[in-house]
């Protein structure tokens, strides 16, 4: 849970408190981790990570349970079925019945047997159909529909896995306080759905995510930073040039445009991380030149 909290907020006092722990790579203790939450533990944030586990942890319980019970059923049916052959086998052999009949009742439950089977195999399709849907909610900004930072991490780490490397780009919406402050969040949000949509159809087929806020990430596979410079720049422009308008009374909002920073990662894991840091502060740069450009190291 710590980590899930420090990754999330870097510049929380949670995450300030663990790296001044953690400097020099020591290894946080329990008892260390403990403490912080105490002390700098934000109850919403802890409470909301909580039940998220446990309502996947509840999701993962009833969807095994089901399949248990497939399962015990199925096993029940075979043994039914292996009993019924063996008693079959005996009729034969005393050659009491008509064995056309026999064999006519066998090939009958054979293809019940089947058809259960079938049947059994659909539901475990469609239970790994729900489960799939169900981590796909999980990794899914409700907002943008694009990938939330857990779906983002997920991707860094199969890279990572792969042993593949990226441009990372680190996007924030410039002013974006200011179309709040005029508009309502509302329209807030209607801004930042747009410009997910922008950026995915102009970064495709690159995964574009929800950093937080107003901020994106985009994940750019096998691209080296001048690459991964020139697709940003054009999702840019792109963005620049959409005509943003307030739905209900066709009230122009403005340019909207954003800054951002490019950085390449490589590595492990924590490599991956260290680079969208590193894309962060080129960020910054980006901003204190004059907003609106796409900058990389």
């Amino acid at each position: 849970m710590l980590a899930y909290l420090v990754l999330n907020e870097p510049d929380s006092a949670i995450a300030r408190a663990v790296n001044a722990i953690t400097d020099g790579r020591i290894r946080i203790r329990q008892a260390d981790a403990d403490k912080i939450i105490c002390l700098h533990g934000n109850g919403n944030a802890v409470s909301g990570l909580t039940d998220m586990v446990a309502a996947e942890r509840d999701a993962v319980r009833h969807q095994t349970l089901r399949l248990g019970d497939m399962a015990s059923s199925a096993a029940a049916a075979s043994e039914a079925f292996t009993a019924d052959l063996n008693a079959e086998a005996d009729m034969l052999s005393a050659d009491t019945v008509n064995t056309v009949q026999i064999l006519a009742r066998m090939i009958e439950r054979s293809r019940r047997a089947e058809h259960d089977l079938k049947a059994a195999a659909d539901r475990v399709e469609a239970l790994r159909q729900e489960l799939d849907a169900a981590r796909g909610d999980a990794e899914r900004d409700q907002l943008t529909g694009l990938a939330n930072r857990r779906g983002i991490e997920r991707r860094l780490r199969t890279l990572a896995d792969d042993g593949r490397d990226c441009a990372i780009g680190l996007c924030d919406v410039d002013h974006f306080k200011s179309i709040n402050d005029r508009f309502g969040h509302v329209v807030g949000d209607r801004v930042l759905m747009q410009i997910g949509s922008v950026l995915a159809a102009a970064c495709a087929p690159h995964l574009v995510g929800r950093w937080g806020g107003e901020e994106f990430l985009i994940v750019l596979e096998d691209r080296t930073e001048h690459e991964g410079i020139k697709v940003l720049d054009r999702a840019r422009a792109d963005l620049v040039s959409h005509d943003f308008k307030v739905r209900e009374t066709n009230e122009p909002i403005g340019r909207v445009s954003f800054s951002a920073g490019v950085a390449v990662a490589q590595g492990d894991y924590e490599d991956r991380i260290a680079a969208i840091r590193k894309a962060d502060v080129i960020l910054y740069r980006a901003k204190a030149a004059g907003r609106n450009c796409v900058f990389g190291s």
